[in-house]
């Protein structure tokens, strides 16, 4: 899958985003959480990606991460539920009010849940993976 053509609300699974590249670049999760916050910033400030929102979910309370809103980028904690809690239920309503959204998490589960609504989903890896770096 790529990223979408027509405007779209990414609701992003942070801790499955970030623990996935974890190895990958044998740093703190704080570290790579930071750098991929970072670029999705950037990415929603590129004309190709502008038109979509993306909303960051972390499982647990709030943590500095930096600004909570960058750009077309919205961050929040779950606090007392999951992450997969309120993507679900954020998905559902969208899904309800004939909002575009597409999920991204590697939870199969959650997937499978939000599969049934006739939602969209994407794993991390793909959904990071769909973005084309400026040409400078």
């Amino acid at each position: 899958m790529y990223t979408s053509t027509k405007p779209t609300t990414y609701l992003i699974d942070g801790c499955n985003l970030v623990r996935s590249f974890l190895y990958e670049f044998a740093r703190t999760e704080d570290e790579v959480t930071a750098d991929f916050l970072d670029f999705l910033e950037e990415m929603s400030r590129d004309p190709r990606y502008a038109m979509h929102t993306y909303e960051v979910i972390f499982d647990g309370t709030f943590r500095p991460v930096g600004p909570l809103y960058r750009a077309g980028v919205h961050i929040s904690f779950a606090e007392e539920n999951s992450a997969d809690q309120i993507i679900y239920e954020r998905a559902s309503y969208a899904a309800q009010t004939g909002l575009r959204v597409i999920a991204v998490t590697d939870d199969r589960a959650l997937q499978e849940d939000l599969k049934e609504l006739g939602i969209k989903v994407q794993f991390c890896r793909k959904f990071y993976n769909s973005f084309k770096p400026a040409d400078k």
